[in-house]
């Protein structure tokens, strides 16, 4: 009986020790019938070690990962955006960070555009969070920005107006 009590004493100590090394990482702990004596042990263990012997706090909701699972996006127009904004037409990869908490993307090539999500909507402007840009939509139900089917506006600098253009789409090429 007492090389039962050494071992479990030896067994509690390793895993002290593994819970130290491996921090917050969750830890399994199948105790057995036969080893009654060793649960009141190892339920002190878990009393004393709190929350870090196993699982974590809920995650933040990560909506770049999580949701939006596009990566690259093509903006486009067979209409007056087109014509009116052809520069922010074209391939945007999302950005490695995101931004509001939702998805950023920057354009491939030309003068370095970005599409990001405002607390108004969805814009392409000149730098990612700016609240003046060249394309817009009002939609914030979206949580990624190609997954809203209508409602783009471009800016007219001409007339210094935004006007819809129902050709104006956003679609995940890969």
């Amino acid at each position: 009986m007492e090389n039962m009590r050494m071992v479990a004493m030896i067994s509690l100590g390793l895993l002290w020790v593994l819970l130290v090394v491996l921090g917050t990482h969750a830890i399994t702990i199948t105790v057995k019938d036969e080893d009654e004596g060793n649960q009141e042990a190892l339920h002190q263990l878990v009393e004393a070690k709190g929350d870090t012997l196993g699982g974590a706090h809920q995650p933040m909701h990560n909506l770049t990962t999580s949701s939006c699972s596009c990566d690259k996006l093509l903006l486009s127009s067979l209409g007056p955006a087109a014509i009116s904004q052809p520069k922010v037409m074209g391939i945007y990869t999302r950005s490695y960070t995101s931004y509001n908490q939702h998805p950023s993307y920057r354009q491939n090539y030309g003068a370095d555009y970005r599409l990001y999500q405002l607390s108004s909507g969805w814009l392409v402007g000149h730098k990612r969070g700016a609240n003046t840009g060249y394309v817009y939509n009002p939609d914030t139900s979206q949580t990624c920005p190609y997954l809203i089917q209508s409602g783009w506006l471009y800016y007219n600098s001409v007339y210094g107006v935004w006007y819809p253009d129902t050709t104006l789409v956003l679609r995940c090429i890969q």
